[in-house]
């Protein structure tokens, strides 16, 4: 895969973080991210797995590849623990960035990559990864008590586009057209003010000495999860636009969902802000790279 078919994706990533840096105010983007996440993704999400071709009955294998590599990205995350003297809650707070991804991110390059129909494979895996991460988030970070971010997850918008397309899916219930065209130019709106919004919440500081299991994590979600999703892509047997979701969904960089969680839960919201901008800014370099390694693989 050539590196230039991710540059428009990365070029507009830049140009959020310019025109946050020297233009537009904090408080703008707080409202794009908001109209993102709560209106223009989830129209996506359900306008992409209504209108595709793909079969609800054979997701199968492909379906539990996502949990394969969240849960494997959580478990080697707590081999940083060699490297690392943070308490518990701080540790857990930045070990999140080993295993979550950023939606926004994984859209886009199945839609550039795939089209429609790979949009409607990714939002299977987003389905099912944004509550095993809340789960796993929550349960390390919590002091006890402390457990209502699990409403968050029935709350969800994306959860919430993605199942209500299945359902419709599965029902058989034919859109009307109009309805169909203005979800089709939302979802347009959609990919771009996404990556805008991603742009525009990078941060480069936080770490504080803390490099080493930094490293590690990002070692982690950049490196060996993508390995990981092309092993399991191997032996269970997937076809070549499921292998290319799995592996997208397995390389993308950390989500901001992350910081957000360990600033509510009392962690250490600077070091993961700091995670997540480092490893948008990797995928950029290990993206292309992942993808020419994969396609030498004997899948």
């Amino acid at each position: 895969m050539s590196p230039l078919l991710l540059f428009p994706d990365f070029a507009i990533i830049a140009l959020g973080y310019l025109l946050r840096r020297f233009w537009m105010a904090p408080a703008a983007w707080v409202t794009i991210e908001k109209l993102v996440y709560f209106v223009l993704f989830p129209c996506l999400l359900f306008f992409s797995v209504v209108s595709s071709n793909f079969d609800l009955n054979t997701v199968g294998a492909f379906a539990l590849g996502g949990p394969a590599v969240i849960f494997t990205a959580f478990v080697l995350g707590w081999l940083g623990l060699l490297f690392s003297n943070m308490g518990r809650v701080d540790f857990a707070s930045g070990l999140q960035t080993a295993y979550r991804f950023n939606s926004y991110i994984g859209l886009a390059l199945a839609s550039r990559l795939g089209g429609q129909s790979a949009v409607a494979n990714i939002a299977i895996l987003l389905a099912l990864g944004v509550p095993l991460c809340n789960v796993l988030a929550v349960g390390t970070m919590s002091k006890g008590g402390r457990l209502s971010a699990f409403v968050d997850i029935l709350k969800n918008p994306l959860i919430i586009g993605t199942c209500l397309g299945i359902a419709a899916k599965l029902v058989g219930v034919q859109v009307p057209e109009p309805v169909m065209l203005t979800l089709e130019r939302l979802a347009q709106a959609a990919v771009s003010l996404g990556l805008l919004a991603v742009g525009a919440g990078l941060v480069f500081s936080g770490l504080k000495g803390n490099w080493p299991v930094s490293v590690w994590w990002l070692f982690v979600k950049l490196l060996v999860s993508p390995l990981v999703a092309v092993l399991y892509s191997h032996f269970t047997g997937l076809g070549q636009e499921q292998t290319m979701v799995l592996l997208v969904f397995s390389a993308i960089p950390s989500a901001s969902s992350a910081y957000i969680l360990a600033a509510r839960m009392g962690g250490n919201a600077p070091l993961v802000a700091c995670l997540i901008s480092m490893s948008t800014v990797g995928a950029a370099i290990t993206l292309p790279l992942v993808f020419a390694l994969a396609q030498r693989f004997p899948l």
